[in-house]
């Protein structure tokens, strides 16, 4: 059984590798990536990782890559819907094309039904892989604590913790606890059509600062503000409009619950207890 992974030299991607190669031979592994002869891309080379373009720009290159694959798994990317349309619909086709058995999508926390903005882009994502026909899995994966490390930098410097999340919730999960799952998925069986929730512990804005402070002995302020102020501090920090306008989102999107998960599937497919939010600290600060 041959399984494609896109986005192979990025920070999933390449993990789903690392765990893959644990689980099957590495000649049933392809890396897919934008780049062949990319730093990443050239590492993985190394290992005897067969390499293949995968431009979802490109479908032409999705066709040849996904020659003789069995399972493909789709990276999400951050673009506009227009093409997010058109990406998901060239891999989808060449999945076709191809004869590709499953296709795995890296998708967001309740993606079918959440009002969150970012859960858009990743529900048009789930229904064009439904409409064709093929196998499916969604791994909706919740916030990365990895996410937030630049701000704990920030932090740890000696500035507040800045929030207008107020006690919203973040089902917060480490990216190699993702990648494992994903690929215990890939190598596994019994898991067509399915929508997995991969979210970590539910913890506010100041549990996670609490647990940053136990880790790395610091005493950081939490400073409580509206949307509006939070907006214009990160302006007068001088982060782009885009930027701004979207962190604002977000925070108002943690405030009403769209990145709170009451069920998650990641202890199950783990086959055990996920990494905590003071674990993933320690690694990450250490």
């Amino acid at each position: 059984m041959k399984i494609l992974v896109t986005g192979a030299s990025g920070h999933l991607g390449s993990k789903i590798v690392e765990n893959l190669v644990k689980r099957v031979p590495t000649a049933d592994i392809i890396a897919g990536v934008r780049d062949t002869q990319s730093i990443r891309a050239k590492a993985l080379a190394t290992q005897g990782i067969e390499m293949r373009e995968t431009d979802f720009d490109k479908k032409e290159t999705l066709v040849e890559a996904f020659q003789g694959v069995d399972r493909v798994f789709i990276v999400s990317t951050r673009v506009d819907v227009e093409a997010t349309i058109r990406q998901q619909t060239f891999a989808v086709e060449a999945a076709k094309e191809a004869g590709v058995t499953q296709m795995v999508y890296s998708s967001a926390p309740r993606a079918d039904v959440s009002e969150f903005f970012l859960a858009e882009v990743h529900r048009i994502r789930e229904d064009i892989i439904k409409e064709s026909g093929i196998p499916y899995v969604f791994v909706r994966n919740n916030w990365y604590v990895e996410n937030e490390l630049g701000t704990v930098q920030q932090c740890l410097n000696g500035a507040p913790w800045v929030t207008s999340a107020s006690e919203g919730k973040v089902g917060w999960v480490y990216r190699p606890d993702l990648a494992e799952v994903t690929a215990n998925i890939l190598a596994g069986e019994g898991h067509e059509n399915k929508a997995y929730e991969l979210a970590g512990e539910n913890l506010t804005q100041q549990q996670f600062v609490d647990a940053v402070n136990e880790v790395a002995g610091k005493e950081i302020e939490v400073m409580n503000v509206d949307d509006a102020s939070y907006g214009k501090m990160l302006k007068e920090a001088n982060l782009p409009e885009e930027v701004v306008a979207i962190s604002v989102m977000v925070q108002q999107g943690i405030r009403e619950g769209g990145l709170e998960n009451a069920h998650s599937d990641l202890e199950m497919l783990l086959g055990r207890k996920p990494t905590s939010v003071k674990e993933a600290l320690q690694q990450l600060l250490s």
